[in-house]
């Protein structure tokens, strides 16, 4: 015991003094120009991602590509390359709006390999914290920008989903970032044009773009930023609509009612309603207590966002939490989610968390928290008891009804003026970035063994 004793104080001495390493750091970051900023941020996203990259370079192993989307997102690209349309001329349904399968053309041209198309996705990331950074300015001292940019790069939503799980969720969060940082900046006629741009690469801008209409005062402007977020969703989609009608048609019924695809000449794949939900609370609901039909829960989900466009048009609620409840509720109401899928939110809830070191570590530790559900649903965790595998699900859920109640009591909250942080937040996200670093080596030795 005496022993014990002993060695407390000087383990305490070692985390204090990485401590004081970890702020004067930080101190030294403040000075960076933005150039240097950037740069740094650059090469933390590669580095995070470099051990995994590497080590799935070196094992090339096949059994990776199971459950990956990659072939799907190859055929879209490379249809557009030869000239052809997409949805009528896929192999693979096309499922997903059209912009973001231009937007796969690069990795394509790049070699069209497993490795380039994980870096090409890791690109978004980098871009997504570059906008982060600007949107934290925005409310914080540099220094607290900084970290707050570092713990979304480091995070394993961020990695995790483009390197492991090979995924494009990265990008749609570049669209919703930017035009979070215009609404913050009330330039709401290039917020409205970036939601039509990001509604056309994937819908969950869709979700917030009428707030980019509530925002101006004068109906006059309203109607001026509603008309170019439309304009561009009806100029993006006419030609589509037009000339694959049918297979367009079909991908917009998937995404509003649920229906799977039935196509007799192009590849599709028909899964059951519960393996539709992903690893969604209702997933878990359903299979061991009460299946709640879609429709019902979609019918709510409706209700919640159009409740919370109506306060916000009403001033009962503020933009800027009301952004962040639109696409909070996808969590909470929407019957199908899956990993990547939290990237949204967690970086729509960074500027929220920042002042709170507690919130900070509360965001980290649901980072890793999501791999365990996730890997559950793909069946690939030791973790195969029922009981268990719904108590985790219910977790997921009420952390996120906690998070709507934090935005709820915010709801006044327009983020006018500049936040006050306290140092801590700097140590929790300096001790999470270590703890991720060491995860991804691990990773990197899993995957080589």
């Amino acid at each position: 015991m005496e022993e014990m004793r002993l060695s407390n104080p000087k383990i305490l001495q070692v985390i204090d003094g990485f401590n004081q390493k970890f702020l004067r750091m930080f101190d030294k970051f403040e000075k960076f120009s933005n150039k240097k900023v950037y740069f740094g941020l650059f090469l933390l996203t590669f580095i995070m991602a470099s051990p995994m990259l590497l080590a799935y370079e070196l094992e090339n192993d096949s059994t990776r590509f199971e459950h990956k989307d990659l072939d799907i997102f190859r055929d879209r690209a490379q249809t557009i390359i030869d000239g052809d349309l997409l949805y009528r001329d896929t192999e693979h349904v096309t499922l997903s709006p059209p912009l973001i399968n231009y937007l796969f053309i690069p990795a394509v041209l790049l070699g069209n390999t497993a490795f380039i198309w994980t870096l090409w996705f890791c690109v978004f990331v980098f871009t997504s914290a570059v906008i982060l950074h600007h949107i934290l300015l925005s409310f914080f001292d540099k220094r607290y920008a900084i970290a707050g940019t570092i713990f979304y790069i480091a995070s394993p939503l961020s990695h995790y989903t483009t390197v492991m799980m090979m995924q494009d969720d990265a990008i749609i969060v570049n669209f919703l970032l930017l035009a979070f940082l215009f609404m913050i900046r009330k330039s709401w006629y290039k917020a409205a044009a970036v939601f039509g741009f990001g509604a056309m690469t994937k819908l969950f801008p869709a979700l917030c773009a009428p707030l980019a209409a509530v925002g101006p005062k004068l109906w006059k402007k309203r109607f001026i930023a509603m008309s170019i977020g439309l304009g561009i969703g009806i100029l993006v989609t006419l030609p589509f609509l037009l000339h694959a009608t049918d297979e367009f048609l079909q991908f917009l019924n998937f995404y509003l009612t649920g229906q799977q695809p039935n196509s007799d000449l192009q590849m599709s794949e028909t899964v059951s309603d519960i393996d539709q939900r992903g690893m969604s609370f209702w997933r878990y609901l359903g299979e061991n207590i009460v299946f709640v039909p879609s429709s019902i829960l979609h019918i709510i989900f409706v209700l919640a966002i159009s409740t919370t466009w109506a306060a916000a048009l009403m001033k009962k609620i503020e933009i800027i939490p009301a952004f962040t409840l639109c696409i909070l509720w996808i969590f909470i109401f929407y019957s199908k989610v899956h990993y990547g899928y939290h990237l949204m939110i967690f970086s729509l809830l960074i500027p929220w968390a920042l002042p709170h070191p507690k919130q900070v570590a509360g965001l980290g530790v649901m980072s890793f928290f999501l791999i365990l559900i996730h890997r559950m649903w793909r069946q690939n965790s030791m973790i195969q008891n029922n009981v268990i595998q719904l108590l985790f699900a219910t977790i997921m859920w009420l952390y996120w009804v906690h998070w709507a109640r934090v935005l709820l009591k915010e709801r006044n909250n327009e983020f006018s003026g500049p936040m006050e942080c306290h140092q801590s937040t700097i140590l929790v996200i300096s001790w999470f970035t270590v703890f991720c670093i060491a995860y991804y080596l691990l990773a990197m030795v899993q995957i080589l063994l």
